[in-house]
């Protein structure tokens, strides 16, 4: 492709950028106020709303009045890894404190359930009903206990015992709670059950350069994992927004919710619940920066559908796992849970890569720079083992571009008749062992292992803080500066690059489909990468830089001989000549000539019928006249 092209194709990019960037931002704002016009005209004066969205205040301010403060310490051996705090309003778990895991844009650490007016494990009900009783603490709650056991007893009469443990295991670095709930009627009426269920706590973007699209609410129930991302379950194209989702399940396992890079979720234990509820609101993560608002999504579960007569006592337990999205714990809490990585198609690449990638920083483990080094190294390892299929579609490559004089002939010879010419085209790739779509392989083999990174790497908390190079924290962009509110990541533009020479120094086919997929490559690669964790940009960054190498050398061997294969040889002139099964192209040639036969067959036995007989004349034409 000439520098021409190449200065084209940079400054759409470009100009598409700004656009989007536009655009959405338009977007957002008409979304922002045509909802809020939508909640306005829906909402019937005297009923009850459903939560507005929180577009003023950074948090939900929650109500002061006196609480016993409790903390569950998780450790893994003498290494604090979560702090649970816990509150007697509403009897659960006030937030959940991660002292490895610092804030982005602070001192602080995260904190799950920061922004939450409610207690993690708190009795509520589609959200409109959320249980406020202050709560006794009638066991354990003293430094240095692993459980707690709340009591009240609620107006209708229902006495509520939640008695929390911090669940024991290695593997799970103290993540997992157990959660147990005794319903008792001490009142005179009975009292139905499903009235209630246990709040799951909320997750949202932790800053702005968090992807909104990985936070959400999820379940799994009858075998079927199901996401919700959209905010809130908002409108599609011919829908306006639903404020609550109700949704009825059968066998359910888990339900919670999750931001790009922690989860919180319930699994009932012994029981099925019937129907779980979700909610979403908007928070401002920033100075009532319109650009800073994101969504924040709460869920609930609801215990099934019993009725409690005077005196009768029920109880329902539940694990909860409330930390990072770490898939080598989160596989270890319970069946099924892999899914909650949310790694999509290729999630069979991404499980695997995850693996590998915290094997491999296991080497390192303790060095600043570990995740990076790991991420080379396994691009380097992926290298090495597609490297024979890399080096035979180069020298393809080259054998088409010796094949082009021919193939320039048959066009030449044919160009009135384009079937005849890709029948010949065909039997000239089949004459000298020439498999035309060989040079694609490697890139083909290729988008399943970009896919499965992409997915990995856009949920690895590993990532978060690791820093290499110029880079800060490679779950983030790298970015260096802003001109004009556009921010310049340093390592998609190196990415492009090298991908770009990479191009250059592969041999050029004749083919121009696959001329123009192999140009718009690095454009397609460097817009996935540009806002994305600069992880993603040193992974493909490298494999170009590797890339390159391979093909240098490569340049250095011999240059593949063209010449017409033996019958039931592989190739022409670049094989051993064994004998083989004939491949799809051939197949596919011999196809093309079979159905060419045909036809000319047909056309064939068609002339006779169409002549006319040689005895009868033909008729004499009047002549015309007039108009």
């Amino acid at each position: 492709m000439d520098r021409k092209a190449w200065i084209i194709l940079i400054v759409c990019g470009l100009g598409l950028m700004l656009n989007y960037q536009f655009m959405m931002k338009n977007q957002e704002d008409l979304d922002r106020q045509k909802q809020q016009e939508e909640q306005q005209s829906e909402a019937p004066a005297g009923t009850e709303k459903a939560p507005e969205l929180i577009t003023e205040k950074p948090e939900i301010e929650r109500e002061t009045r006196e609480d016993v403060p409790f903390q569950l310490i998780g450790k893994d051996g003498e290494k604090v890894d979560v702090i649970y705090n816990f509150t007697s309003f509403g009897g659960g778990v006030n937030d959940a404190e991660f002292p490895n895991q610092k804030e982005v844009n602070g001192d602080g650490h995260v904190r799950l359930n920061l922004r939450s007016s409610y207690a993690v494990g708190a009795l509520a009900d589609d959200f409109k009903k959320i249980d406020k009783t202050y709560y006794q603490i009638v066991s354990g709650g003293k430094e240095g206990d692993d459980h707690v056991t709340y009591r009240a007893t609620l107006e209708n009469g229902l006495q509520v015992t939640k008695e929390w443990t911090l669940k024991d295991g290695a593997d799970t670095k103290g993540y997992q709670l157990h959660l147990a709930v005794t319903f008792k009627n001490t009142g005179d009426s009975s009292v139905n059950l499903n009235d209630w269920g246990v709040y799951t706590g909320t997750a949202a973007p932790l800053h702005t350069d968090e992807l909104q699209d990985k936070a959400g609410w999820f379940y799994y129930a009858d075998g079927s994992f199901e996401f919700d991302k959209q905010g809130p379950f908002t409108k599609g194209w011919f829908s306006s927004a639903k404020p609550v989702e109700l949704v009825k399940t059968t066998n359910l396992e888990y339900a919670g919710v999750n931001s790009q890079f922690f989860t919180t979720f319930f699994m009932p234990k012994g029981f099925s619940s019937d129907s779980i509820w979700a909610t979403g609101r908007e928070i401002d993560l920033g100075d009532n920066d319109d650009q800073k608002k994101r969504w924040m999504f709460e869920m609930g579960v609801d215990f099934p559908d019993k009725s409690l007569g005077k005196d009768e006592q029920q109880s329902y337990a539940f694990d909860i796992y409330m930390g990072p999205k770490e898939r080598d714990i989160i596989k270890t809490v319970g069946p099924n849970t892999d899914p909650i990585m949310n790694y999509g198609w290729f999630w069979f690449v991404a499980n695997f890569m995850n693996w590998a990638v915290n094997h491999i920083h296991n080497w390192f483990e303790g060095y600043s720079w570990a995740w990076g080094a790991a991420i080379i190294l396994l691009t380097l390892f992926i290298r090495i083992l597609i490297w024979p299929l890399h080096n035979k579609s180069t020298r393809t490559m080259k054998r088409m571009g010796k094949l082009q004089p021919l193939m320039k002939e048959l066009k030449e010879k044919y160009a009135d008749n384009p079937q005849k010419m890709n029948q010949e085209t065909m039997k000239l790739y089949r004459e000298y062992g020439v498999n035309p779509m060989g040079g694609c392989l490697p890139m083909l083999l290729q988008i399943p292992i970009f896919f499965g990174v992409f997915k990995m790497l856009g949920s690895a908390v590993e990532m978060r803080g690791a820093s290499f190079l110029w880079v800060d924290d490679l779950s983030l962009p790298d970015t260096v500066y802003e001109i004009w509110g556009l921010p310049i990541n340093m390592l998609p533009i190196v990415m492009a690059v090298t991908m770009i020479f990479q191009m250059r120094l592969t041999p050029q086919t004749g083919d121009k489909l696959q001329r123009r997929i192999f140009m718009l490559m690095p454009l397609m690669f460097f817009f996935f990468c540009y806002n994305y964790a600069s992880a993603l940009a040193l992974y493909w960054s490298t494999q170009n830089i590797i890339s390159i190498g391979q093909t240098l050398l490569m340049q250095r061997l011999p240059e593949p001989e063209l010449s017409k294969k033996k019958p039931g040889q592989k190739g022409g002139g670049d094989d051993d000549g064994k004998p083989r099964k004939k491949g799809f192209f051939e197949r596919l040639a011999e196809k093309m000539e079979e159905v060419q036969a045909q036809q000319e067959a047909a056309r064939g036995a068609a002339k006779p019928t169409a002549q006319a007989p040689a005895d009868k004349k033909p008729k004499k034409r009047s002549p015309r006249t007039g108009g």
